[in-house]
């Protein structure tokens, strides 16, 4: 059991222990690091979004919102000189070669009093600190920096932000030599207040005068027993809170829970960690739930301001739409309420309209038009989502998950948190409901932004007879209570014939319905042709607030060869001839208050 060294008259003995290679295995330093050091983002966002992610998932229930500063320091001289001699880093430049870290690093000018070492410090206030007993592998101790992919928070009860258990990589890969301490203020697992401090290198394996390293390495006071396995303790209370001051940590009041976390040898500038502030975390940024300060090397204190950027002004928008702070006009703001899945709310979500600037430009980036600012419960974006080309009028959304599939989605997630993904292995379930609603919500998305084009865009101009859709056939609105006839097939100049075999109807299976339709199509007899390419589309999307809304999975059996057409998403290509081509569509199950209808599309493959 862990002891308290408050009492001693003189910090124990505190060095660094790098961790033997165990006889059956284990994870080397690299799998701390290597986690999220490829998520595509630049590093100084990965560090904004993990580091506050972390945070806020630890704030306290009831207290005021959760701080956050991030402020870096230079040292040279004696300062530096007395920051290596506390930190004990010595015994990392020892082995440098054995470690062969990345150039350039710190370790071979530790000695150089006038070369700068580049230190960062991230404080968090307001929340619970690495609270539990350090020994315990349930400990926010343990799980924060001891343990490697824990998924504790997946299985919360709270709306977390994370869930794998390696967002602790973002700091020791944003150092140079891959290490970091952390210093927290908390409470024991007793409940009484307590300090700790600790220290973590995550280095590559490697071997040393002839011993085998996992590269793991603690900044601690090593009580292993003889024998026994190898055992490192953090510093503990005024220890804790000596060696935390002298490793220049902020100094934190009695009462002022809350955990720091020291880089040594930073490579990542305080501007862009800014940057990266506003653009992942300005919805809670605009709804007052989250404060952060940024101070540079020189002491200059700056605020993320996300109302000020032009190219997140639109999103900003977007989400006030969606949260209903501001009503949509329906021309060039809208307001989209995705509907019900099994009594399970979706979300909302808002579409702003872009408009061009003074220099005849649009703000937002251009791999930013037309995407959608995913956001769920810890109000961080989670991707700034665009699985389509843009189209014109431009315009950006917004959706907001709602909480009843926060935990779904949260599991749709990656490591890196940065997109919902319907085949992510952690949503595996009996019955397939949470993929299916991750699909539902992706394409909901898709389908609402494209809804919104249409409405904001200028009617098109007359095309002539012949160029137009080809035997376009739209069913009358199926819903439970009412039942009608398919109109008839208008006459169309176009050589193309399609019919129905199977009006479609909508049959009860269980509690739920299901569309069925069959059509076919033909050839003109009177037309001078034996056979062409043609394209087809059949579509089944569900009304919503009189347009058309998310598409139902349709289940497409077709008489003929079927394959995607390049030319255009969502089309297939087949050949056709004076012999009718029939098709047979099924639809997934759906809720028997949605009204929804039946599309099928056929034109000549050439025709644009």
């Amino acid at each position: 059991m862990l002891k308290a060294v408050n009492s001693a008259p003189v910090t124990p003995a505190v060095s660094w222990s790098f961790e033997y290679n165990p006889p059956m295995g284990g994870a080397a330093g690299e799998a701390f690091t290597n986690t999220l050091a490829s998520s595509g983002m630049h590093p100084a966002a990965v560090l904004a979004r993990e580091a506050i992610q972390n945070s806020v998932d630890a704030r306290v229930k009831g207290e005021a919102k959760v701080g956050v500063r991030f402020v870096a320091k230079t040292l040279v001289r004696a300062e530096k000189e007395h920051f290596v001699s506390v930190s004990g880093l010595g015994a990392v430049r020892s082995r440098a070669n054995a470690l062969k870290i990345n150039q350039p690093n710190c370790l071979r000018t530790l000695g150089d009093a006038a070369k700068p070492l580049n230190l960062l410090y991230i404080d968090d206030y307001n929340t619970t600190g690495l609270e539990g007993d350090p020994t315990d592998p349930d400990s926010k101790f343990y799980r924060f920096l001891l343990s490697l992919g824990d998924g504790s928070k997946e299985h919360s009860k709270e709306h977390t932000g994370g869930s794998y258990g390696f967002g602790k990589s973002v700091y020791s890969s944003n150092s140079a030599i891959l290490s970091m301490f952390a210093y927290s203020r908390t409470l024991d697992g007793d409940g009484k207040p307590l300090s700790l401090l600790f220290g973590c290198g995550y280095f590559r394996k490697h071997k040393f005068e002839d011993e085998h390293f996992t590269g793991r390495a603690w900044f601690g006071v090593d009580v292993t027993p003889e024998g026994g396995l190898q055992i490192v303790e953090p510093l503990l209370n005024d220890d804790a809170d000596r060696v935390a001051a002298e490793l220049g940590f902020a100094t934190r009041g009695p009462d002022e829970k809350g955990t720091s976390v020291l880089i040594v040898d930073a490579v990542v500038d305080t501007d862009e960690i800014l940057k990266g502030v506003e653009d992942w975390w300005w919805p809670r940024l605009i709804r007052n739930e989250l404060d952060v300060t940024v101070v540079d090397a020189k002491g200059k204190q700056s605020f993320p301001r996300p109302k000020k950027r032009e190219d997140l002004k639109p999103f900003i928008d977007a989400f006030y739409l969606a949260d209903g702070q501001s009503p949509p006009n329906n021309k060039t703001d809208f307001r989209k309420s995705f509907l019900k899945v099994e009594d399970l709310a979706l979300g909302v979500a808002g579409f702003k309209l872009l408009e061009k600037n003074r220099k005849d430009e649009y703000a937002v980036e251009e791999e930013r038009l037309d995407s959608v600012a995913l956001i769920r419960a810890p109000l961080m974006v989670v991707a700034y989502y665009r699985s389509w080309n843009a189209q014109n009028p431009p315009l950006v959304g917004t959706f907001f998950a709602d909480e009843d599939i926060d935990d779904i989605l949260r599991s749709a997630e990656p490591p890196a948190h940065d997109r919902w993904d319907p085949d992510a292995r952690r949503l595996q379930d009996a019955t397939g409901q949470s993929r299916a609603i991750v699909d539902r919500v992706l394409r909901a998305i898709k389908r609402n932004l494209r809804a919104s084009q249409g409405a904001a865009s200028p009617p098109p101009p007359p095309r002539p007879k012949k160029l137009t859709m080809l035997e376009r056939t739209l069913a009358n609105f199926l819903t439970p209570a009412k039942k009608g006839s398919q109109p008839p097939v208008e006459a169309s100049s176009a050589p193309i014939n399609l019919f129905y075999d199977q009006e479609p109807r909508a049959e009860a299976v269980g509690d739920k319905l299901r569309l069925t339709a069959a059509f076919s199509v033909k050839l003109k007899a009177e037309e001078d042709v034996d056979d062409m390419v043609a394209r087809v589309r059949v579509t089944c999307p569900v009304i919503e607030d009189g347009q058309s809304g998310d598409d139902l999975r349709l289940s497409i059996t077709a008489s003929a060869d079927l394959e995607t057409d390049p030319a255009k998403e969502g089309w297939s290509r087949f050949v056709l001839t004076q012999s009718s081509v029939k098709f047979v569509c099924e639809s997934e199950l759906y809720d028997p208050l949605w009204t929804v209808k039946f599309v099928p599309e056929v034109e000549p493959a050439g025709q644009d």
